[in-house]
């Protein structure tokens, strides 16, 4: 009988070692990781990503003609309307020529590494943006001054590019050094009429 037990548990020695070791080995040929190898988020699992939501803006886009979009809860009645925006489309495109932007048109670079470039009313003025998609929101940073706009895209080649009435006349302002113009004045006037409205640009590439 002691033979019989002293069997037993030799065999069962032999066998433990060998079990462990075929799940250890499953283990590992499964492909299992520590949760910390598969949530950690490098530097350049970011950088990647950033980089390949930038290239769906890419490129160089020119000015096409002013963009009417709404913002906020309180819209001014009836803007969301084609019938309505088409009116507001027309009187900023009037005030547009009016300062020349229908006449030297302003031309947007979105670079891959996420820096910008803006030409308009004569300037020219570079910065970085960050573009989010699922927002369809994008913050431009210039002299390190963050300012955010509505940007949505229009199949491939068209983007529509809006700010808070108060953020494009100082964007406006900024490139054309015309703070003290009346054509700025009239402008802003006419924006001052409408809250709640996005105002921009219709780009195209």
């Amino acid at each position: 009988m002691k033979r019989l037990l002293t069997f037993l548990s030799v065999a069962l020695l032999l066998v433990m070692p060998v079990t462990t070791s075929c799940r250890a080995a499953h283990q590992a040929s499964s492909g299992d990781l520590h949760p910390d190898q598969v949530f950690t988020i490098t530097d350049d699992d970011i950088a990647r990503e950033t980089k390949q939501i930038n290239q769906l803006l890419g490129g160089q886009w020119k000015y096409n003609g002013p963009s009417v979009g709404v913002s906020g809860k309180n819209v001014l009645a009836g803007i969301a309307k084609p019938f309505a925006k088409g009116k507001m489309k027309k009187k900023l495109k009037k005030a547009y020529k009016t300062i020349g932007l229908e006449k030297v048109r302003p031309n947007f670079i979105f670079n891959d590494d996420g820096t910008c470039a803006i030409s308009m009313m004569g300037a020219k003025l570079k910065g970085s943006y960050n573009y989010n998609p699922t927002t369809e929101k994008v913050t431009f940073k210039w002299h390190g001054i963050p300012v955010t706009a509505n940007l949505k895209r229009d199949g491939k080649k068209k983007l529509h590019l809006t700010f808070e009435a108060d953020k494009l006349i100082s964007l406006i302002t900024l490139m054309g050094r015309f703070s003290d113009s009346s054509t700025i004045k009239a402008l802003t006037q006419l924006l001052d009429n409408y809250e709640d409205v996005m105002v921009g640009f219709e780009l195209k590439q």
